[in-house]
């Protein structure tokens, strides 16, 4: 299991990435079990980050394709827990701004 959901009382749909690196062989598997609680969801999404410390472009291409799956209005994904080198990697490809970043203390 390469994702752990969560539900908060408000609806959002809270999915830890329980891997320390998202690369291509794990890709398919996170968009696999991201997609239907991604669609299912009401209110916003979280992906806990925490745990991740290194991510390829295939990485975040998965975590691009998180972001497509939302409404505007419930877009974009936030991104909790992120640490220096995904974020370093995030900006490296211009995609940074492309999600609601919260970076890891």
């Amino acid at each position: 299991m390469i994702v752990q959901p969560r539900i908060e009382s408000d609806g959002t749909v809270v999915l830890t990435v329980m891997v320390e690196s998202l690369i291509r062989v794990d890709s398919p598997t996170f968009k696999k079990e991201a997609d239907s609680l991604i669609l299912a969801s009401t209110g916003r999404v979280v992906l806990d980050c925490s745990r991740l410390e290194f991510i390829d472009s295939s990485g975040v291409a998965a975590l691009l394709h998180a972001n497509k799956l939302l409404p505007a209005e419930r877009s974009p994904v936030r991104l909790t827990g992120v640490g220096k080198k995904v974020l370093t990697i995030l900006e490296m490809m211009c995609v940074h701004r492309s999600f609601d970043l919260e970076l890891r203390n």
